[in-house]
C-alpha cells in the first residue's frame, strides 16, 4: 500500500470531496493511523477536514493539516520561486508523514487562486511527497465523449508529469449517462 494518496482534480465542481471521504474510509479500514494533509488552503473554515476529523476521530493537530494558505503560497512563489514553495510544502508534509502510517493528501481546489498551473503544481507535489494520485474528473453536464476526452487528457497530464496514477474517477455523472460514459471510458 502507498504511504500517501494524493486526491486531486482538474477543475472546480468535480465533487472531489466525496472521493476524498471514500478514500479515507478505505484507508482507515486498512491501517490504524491515517493523517491528513492539505498543501494549500483558503481562509475560513475547512468543512471537509472538520468532517474527516469528526467522523474518523482524528487525533492530528488541526495546525499540522495545512501547508500554506493560498495568499502565502502566492507570495512565496512570486518572491522566491516555485522551487521554494514546493520545498516548504514538502517539509510540512514530511512533518505529518513521520507521525502516520498513511497520509491522505487533499489536493488544491482550483478556486480563484493566484497560482499558475495548479495541475502541474499538484503533480509535482504528489511526486515530491511520493504519493500515488487519484485524479477526479467532473462529469456534470458533459457529454460522454467530452468526459472521455477530459479523463484521458487528465491521465496523460498526470502520467506525463511522472505521477503514479492509482485511479481516475469520473464523478457527478447523470444517472442516465452512466452506462454510456462507462462504455466510452472502457474503449
Amino acid at each position: 500500500m502507498a504511504r500517501s494518496v494524493y486526491v486531486t482534480g482538474i477543475d472546480r465542481g468535480d465533487g472531489r470531496q466525496v472521493v476524498e471521504l471514500g478514500v479515507m474510509e478505505l484507508l482507515t479500514r486498512q491501517v490504524d493511523r491515517v493523517g491528513v494533509f492539505r498543501p494549500l488552503v483558503h481562509d475560513g473554515p475547512d468543512r471537509l477536514y472538520e468532517l474527516l476529523r469528526a467522523r474518523y476521530r482524528l487525533s492530528q493537530s488541526p495546525a499540522s493539516v495545512y501547508g500554506l494558505d493560498y495568499h502565502e503560497a502566492s507570495t512565496v512563489q512570486a518572491e522566491r520561486g516555485t522551487d521554494e514553495l514546493v520545498s516548504l510544502l514538502v517539509e510540512r508534509f514530511h512533518q505529518v508523514a513521520r507521525e502516520y502510517e498513511v497520509v491522505l493528501v487533499l489536493g488544491s481546489d482550483f478556486a480563484a487562486t493566484q497560482l499558475p498551473d495548479e495541475l502541474a503544481l499538484n503533480a509535482r507535489l504528489a511526486n515530491e511527497f511520493g504519493a500515488s494520485v487519484i485524479a477526479v474528473v467532473g462529469g456534470k453536464g458533459q457529454t460522454a465523449e467530452s468526459v472521455r476526452a477530459e479523463t484521458r487528457n487528465a491521465y496523460r497530464a498526470y502520467a506525463g508529469l511522472g505521477c503514479d496514477v492509482l485511479a481516475m474517477v469520473v464523478n457527478r455523472v447523470a444517472p442516465e449517462d452512466r452506462a454510456v460514459i462507462a462504455e466510452r471510458l472502457a474503449a
